[in-house]
């Protein structure tokens, strides 16, 4: 008899659409796809633009590359110009990137003072799981 899929089975370790979810959530991704969603873009550009390393921004953009989504044109000129661009897949993403970057403005604010009013806590009221039942049972049982 054929089980009926859960939910999450799409979202498990290893299955392609996770893959897919990891690369978009991947800070670099989402902050690359901005920049080269105004064109293709030279790699020490994307570098400063994005205030990245070149270690951690060549990594990424051959993840990206080798993912279908980004464009590497190297130039036969002196110095060697090497341009990024995102492919037709690649953006597809802007949408879904445009929408993550309008909520983040939208949401700063209230994430802040959520922030602060947390911080304002004592130190003890914040704590959760695990960690916290311990120290708050020994509170209660010295009468606290």
């Amino acid at each position: 008899m054929a089980r009926t899929p859960r939910a999450t089975d799409r979202y498990g370790k290893g299955t392609l659409t996770r893959e897919a979810l990891e690369r978009l959530a991947n800070r670099w991704t989402m902050l690359i796809t901005c920049v080269l969603e105004g064109g293709p873009t030279r790699f020490n550009d994307l570098k400063s633009q994005l205030g990245v390393s070149a270690q951690v921004l060549t990594r990424i953009l051959r993840q990206l590359e080798r993912d279908g989504l980004v464009t590497r044109q190297v130039y036969a000129e002196v110095p060697v110009r090497v341009e990024y661009a995102l492919t037709p897949l690649g953006g597809t993403m802007c949408t879904i990137v445009q929408a993550v970057g309008d909520w983040a403005e939208h949401t700063a604010g209230a994430i802040s003072e959520a922030r602060s009013a947390y911080d304002r806590r004592p130190a003890s009221a914040r704590l959760v799981g695990s960690a916290a039942t311990p120290r708050l049972a020994a509170g209660r049982q010295r009468g606290r």
